[in-house]
C-alpha cells in the first residue's frame, strides 16, 4: 500500500489559488489583508492532489486537444460505482446530470421549482451561499435554525413542521453533512426531515458535497437511498471537490431519479448556460472514484482526524472559555468564542489583523454564528499548529 504524505507543504502562492493570494482574500473580505497571512478560510484543503487524479489529467493533456466534451460511459460508471461501494446505493446513469458546481445546482433548483417571493427553508448557521442564492433569486430565506444542546447541534423538527406547512414555503435546502457545525445527520434525523417535506409537498434538495469526509464512529446516508419515495420526490447534489480538493475543475453531479423533475432541472440549467462540461473535470471524476482514489481519501481522512484531535486538545488546554464543536464530518471546525465577550468586530480584528489568520467569521453563516469562527483543518498539521498558536496569542493577551 502506498503511504501518502499529508505533512508535505505544497507551494500555492505560485499558483492562482485565491485562498493564498492576499488581494483575492482582501476582495472577498472587503478589507486589506497582510501578505504573511495563514489562510484557514476557504473550504479547500492544502494537500497535494491524489496522484491518481494528477496522472489522469497529465494523460489527458498529452492528447493535445481540449474542445467541447460530454460525459461518457467511464464517467457514469465511476459515479454509480462510488455510490454503490461507499453507500450501498444503486444509482442509474440516467439519473445523473453534470453541473459545474453544487452551488450552481442549488441555484438551478430554486429557479426551476419556486417562484419569486416563495420561501426557501435553510438551517442556519449554514454555508453562506445558501442564503445569498435565495436572496439573489428574489426568494425569501426561511430559517429553521439549528439548536445547540450539550455541545452538539440538532434540528428543530417541530419548527420545521410548522414552516413546511406554510404554503408559500416550496423548497428546502439541507446541508448533509453540515457546514460549518460538522454534524453527520443520523438516519432517523434524515428520515424525519424527508417525511415532513413529503407530507407538506416541499421539494427537498440535499447538498452532500462533504459526504465522503466522515470520521470514525459516524456514517453518512445519502438521503435518497433511504426510501424509494425519496428517490421519486427529492434531489441529491454531490461532487468530488471537497474530498479530493478539485473545486477548480468545476465538476459536480445532480442525482434526480424522477424524470419530470430532472427534465425541468436540465431545462433551467441550459437556460442559465450551465450545461458546458469541463474536460478535466470529467477526467477527474473518473480517476477519483476508483479504488486508488478511495485509498488516498481514507488516508486523508485519517490525517485530518488527527488534526481535529490536535486542535481539540489545544483548545481545551490553552484556550479557556473557548469551545470547539467537534466535527463528526467535514474538515471544518466550529469554534465558540462567546465566553470571551469580545464581540464580532473585535474578534475579527484580532484574528485577522493581529494574528494574520484568515478564518470565516461566524456571522457569515447567519443567526447562531455570532462570536464564532470556522477554521479549516484540511492542511499539514504544522500549518494548523502555527495558525491556532497565533490565534491563542492575540485572544488571551
Amino acid at each position: 500500500m502506498i503511504k501518502y504524505d499529508f505533512d508535505r507543504k505544497v507551494d500555492r502562492v505560485s499558483t492562482n489559488d485565491m485562498k493564498w493570494h492576499s488581494k483575492a482574500v482582501s476582495s472577498y473580505l472587503n478589507c486589506d489583508i497582510p501578505e504573511d497571512m495563514i489562510p484557514m478560510w476557504l473550504a479547500d484543503t492544502d494537500f497535494a492532489c491524489a496522484p491518481v487524479i494528477v496522472n489522469a489529467l497529465r494523460d489527458r493533456v498529452e492528447k493535445e486537444i481540449f474542445g467541447y466534451c460530454a460525459p461518457m460511459a467511464p464517467f457514469y460508471s465511476a459515479v454509480c460505482g462510488w455510490q454503490k461501494r461507499r453507500f450501498d446505493w444503486d444509482v442509474k446513469p440516467e439519473w445523473i446530470t453534470f453541473v459545474p458546481s453544487v452551488v450552481a445546482s442549488i441555484n438551478i433548483a430554486i429557479r426551476s421549482f419556486t417562484n419569486e417571493g416563495d420561501g426557501v427553508i435553510i438551517q442556519q448557521p449554514v454555508y453562506d451561499p445558501f442564503a445569498t442564492i435565495v436572496k439573489n433569486d428574489n426568494r425569501k430565506v426561511v430559517n429553521n435554525g439549528l439548536v445547540h444542546i450539550n455541545n452538539e447541534f440538532k434540528m428543530n423538527l417541530e419548527e420545521l413542521e410548522a414552516l413546511a406547512a406554510k404554503l408559500e414555503n416550496k423548497l428546502m435546502v439541507l446541508c448533509s453533512p453540515h457546514n460549518p457545525v460538522g454534524r453527520v445527520w443520523t438516519k432517523e434525523e434524515l428520515t424525519a426531515v424527508a417525511e415532513i417535506c413529503l407530507k407538506h409537498d416541499v421539494l427537498l434538495v440535499t447538498d452532500e458535497i462533504h459526504a465522503d469526509i466522515v470520521y470514525e464512529g459516524y456514517k453518512h446516508y445519502p438521503l435518497l437511498s433511504l426510501d424509494k419515495r425519496y428517490e421519486e420526490n427529492f434531489i441529491l447534489l454531490t461532487a468530488p471537490s471537497k474530498t479530493f480538493n478539485v473545486a477548480g475543475l468545476k465538476a459536480s453531479m445532480s442525482i434526480i431519479p424522477n424524470k419530470e423533475l430532472r427534465e425541468k432541472f436540465e431545462h433551467t440549467q441550459k437556460a442559465m448556460s450551465l450545461d458546458v462540461r469541463n474536460t478535466f473535470g470529467l477526467e477527474c471524476v473518473s480517476a477519483a472514484y476508483t479504488d486508488e482514489g478511495e485509498e488516498w481519501m481514507k488516508q486523508e481522512i485519517a490525517y485530518m482526524q488527527k488534526n481535529v484531535d490536535f486542535l481539540e486538545k489545544f483548545v481545551e488546554e490553552q484556550m479557556p472559555g473557548t469551545k470547539m464543536i467537534r466535527p463528526q464530518g467535514t474538515f471544518l471546525c466550529w469554534l465558540d468564542l462567546s465566553e470571551l465577550h469580545l464581540g464580532d468586530q473585535e474578534l475579527f480584528r484580532r484574528v485577522v489583523f493581529e494574528a494574520n489568520v484568515i478564518c470565516v467569521p461566524g456571522t457569515w453563516f447567519g443567526p447562531g454564528g455570532e462570536e464564532h469562527i470556522r477554521i479549516n483543518v484540511g492542511c499539514p498539521q504544522s500549518m494548523l499548529k502555527e495558525a491556532i498558536e497565533r490565534i491563542q496569542k492575540v485572544l488571551y493577551k
